[in-house]
């Protein structure tokens, strides 16, 4: 096994950072009990029996709220199902859900995602097309739509799947939108940068491109292609307060930089308040949504704890201002644990479970003071063995991608 020699290239790589903290991954959310945001998880069983005198009450024909809803259900929600929850957490107010969606697996958590699958294309049978989810921002336990607080950073980010039904050849139009309070104005939106709003181009699907700017000038910079193909991942939004700019990350790379919203560049043009995934025209992709997230970044003014990092670095699960040998155990101590996990449990990207992206966030912001002893800190943590050869090539390659981000 290859895993000592991994474990001595990468304190080797630790080394060469030179004693700082970085962030080699996307910005993250995080929830303040006193700052707003959305904390939209999908929840629940995928393979749930549940039933009603005999009929499944959890299926993609089982009986759903109507227009305004219904028993305090939102509209097109299951009305019997309990046991899967298409409702925001803690933070947020869903809106409007379109399609004949379910509960299905999702490959970014083990407790499922909002899945809209099943569609054949033109001509086929197709439930789920222009399959919608629209949620507002809200103060934690709050159900008034208000934005959030432009004189901090905040982020938004959401996990997704997109594929296409056979033959289709034109996709997915519209990936999200974003309005500001009290529908006000478009703040964002990513669409398809093919013929029609199609995200073909050139035989390829997953292209799209940002609408961005606005007044005498848009015409120059008001569409921003994505120099990424973009069908399965990470989409992660991120504005700025000091420049009034906002950036856009797909998985862990920074995509597009300092663009500006669709209403114009002043702070009031960055309040979010309600977001859209998917939507457009009539479009016949199969979609899969999880984690929607919005909330301040982790050094918007929060206290480091169960809601995510404050101003501490990321992976610092104990609070203690560095992250070392004692992050590195509670990640070995909660790894593959799904069960309602908090950042200080080692849930550093917030997605419920602890797992190979948070040992890579603990790798990342490792403190060179520490280097010296990670072999023996992998050892002591109880990670050798569970976690499989591949991923520790995978955590190396998260601290070479940004030696190689400070090098250009």
């Amino acid at each position: 096994m290859k895993f000592n020699l991994i474990n001595v290239k990468l304190s080797a790589l630790l080394v060469a950072l030179g004693g700082s903290c970085v962030m080699a991954a996307a910005p993250v959310a995080t929830f303040v009990d006193n700052e707003p945001g959305i904390q939209y998880l999908f929840s629940g069983d995928p393979d749930t029996t549940e039933s009603t005198d005999g009929v499944l009450d959890c299926a993609r024909d089982a009986p759903r709220a109507t227009t305004g809803g219904e028993s305090g259900k939102m509209h097109n929600d299951f009305l019997l199902c309990d046991n899967w929850d298409f409702q925001p957490k803690d933070w947020g107010k869903a809106s409007f859900l379109q399609g004949s969606f379910v509960l299905g697996d999702s490959p970014f958590s083990n407790d499922g995602g909002w899945s809209c699958e099943g569609n054949q294309g033109p001509g086929g049978n197709n439930p789920c097309v222009n399959s919608t989810v629209r949620a507002h921002v809200t103060a934690k336990h709050g159900s008034e739509n208000i934005g959030m607080d432009t004189s901090k950073d905040w982020v938004f980010s959401f996990d997704f799947t997109m594929s296409i039904a056979a033959g289709d050849t034109f996709g997915n139009d519209k990936l999200l939108g974003a309005t500001k309070v009290n529908d006000s104005g478009d703040l964002l939106a990513i669409n398809g940068a093919g013929a029609n709003g199609s995200f073909f181009v050139n035989g390829e699907p997953g292209h799209y491109y940002i609408e961005s700017g606005s007044g005498d000038e848009a015409a120059s910079y008001r569409n921003i292609p994505i120099p990424v193909q973009m069908n399965e991942g990470k989409v992660t939004v991120h504005y700025k307060a000091d420049n009034h700019k906002m950036d856009l990350w797909f998985n862990d790379e920074l995509v597009v930089a300092d663009f500006e919203s669709k209403s114009g560049d002043e702070p009031e043009d960055y309040a979010i308040a309600r977001i859209q995934t998917g939507g457009g025209g009539i479009s016949f992709e199969n979609s899969i949504y999880d984690n929607v997230f919005i909330g301040v970044l982790g050094d918007g003014g929060a206290a480091c704890g169960p809601q995510g990092p404050g101003a501490s670095a990321p992976g610092d699960f104990n609070c203690d201002g560095i992250v070392d040998v004692a992050d590195l155990g509670i990640v070995g101590a909660n790894f593959n644990n799904n069960n309602d996990v908090t950042y200080i449990e080692g849930d550093a990207n917030m997605d419920n479970v602890v797992d190979v992206a948070d040992l890579g966030v603990v790798g990342a912001n490792w403190s060179a003071a520490q280097s010296g002893a990670l072999s023996h800190a992998l050892q002591s943590s109880g990670l050798v063995g569970r976690v499989p050869e591949p991923a520790t090539f995978a955590l190396l390659a998260v601290g070479l991608g940004f030696l190689a981000g400070r090098r250009r």
